[in-house]
């Protein structure tokens, strides 16, 4: 009995040096992709926080506002903060040229900081108050 338990421990040793002799070599592991830095604002900006602050203490409709930041660190924004809420979004960028390169149709750009309208979809008869806001606090 023991000769034979031997010989099957023996069987089993060769056939799973034998399989693993047919294993195709490890894969190197793969190095996860760098992280994406979000800048910094520009020295002096306000934070799109202060932003939609200063929009609420105006009396203007900033509801359900919600950090964005991590949006910045996608597909190229390059911006630093966003805030977001149902009746506008603010973007602010660490240099103006970021900023200008940002904005366009549906939005308006005060030095560093980008109100955007198209997602919140703000009426138009809204935007002014909106505009006049930002360019105070600026």
């Amino acid at each position: 009995m023991k000769r034979r338990l031997t010989l099957l421990a023996a069987a089993l040793m060769l056939a799973a040096a034998a399989c693993s002799a047919n294993d195709p070599p490890a894969k190197p592991a793969e190095t996860p992709p760098a992280a994406v830095q979000i800048p910094p604002r520009a020295d002096g900006a306000p934070s799109a926080r202060d932003v939609v602050d200063a929009f609420a203490a105006a009396g203007l409709p900033v509801p359900s506002p919600r950090d964005n930041s991590s949006n910045c660190a996608s597909g190229g924004l390059r911006c630093s903060e966003l805030v977001t809420t149902d009746a506008i979004s603010v973007y602010v960028f660490p240099d103006e040229t970021s900023a200008e390169e940002f904005a366009g149709p549906d939005t308006h750009r005060v030095g560093v900081v980008v109100l955007s309208y198209a997602a919140a979809r703000t009426p138009e008869e809204d935007r002014p108050a909106y505009e006049s806001t930002l360019t105070s606090l600026l």
